[in-house]
């Protein structure tokens, strides 16, 4: 099974939404997450994310956050890239436990 379109689909189905539509991933949204674009999102996101809990404000007021779907395809994605390149993905899961 595809790890990727059982989070997707787990997701959706969680959320009330299509899991079919919802866990297509495009060759588009596979080009867009390729290098270090999913990495810098992700990480800017989670430093807005806990300042925003640290000031005790709602940092969606002012900063548009990655989708839920956004993260997870991205995630998948770039965790396939660096279990293919034989590197540790320590880094992404200690990140995504945070």
């Amino acid at each position: 099974t595809n790890p990727n379109k059982t989070r997707l689909y787990q997701y959706a189905i969680e959320h009330k939404m299509d899991p079919e539509k919802f866990s297509i991933v495009t060759e588009a949204e596979k080009n867009r997450w390729d290098g270090e674009c999913f990495r810098e999102d992700l990480e800017r996101d989670i430093r807005f994310y806990r300042g925003g809990i640290e000031r005790k404000e709602d940092t969606r007021k002012y900063h548009k956050f990655l989708t839920d779907r956004d993260r997870l395809v991205g995630e998948e994605l770039l965790r396939r890239g660096i279990i293919k390149s034989g590197l540790s993905t320590a880094w992404l899961d200690d990140l995504m436990e945070e």
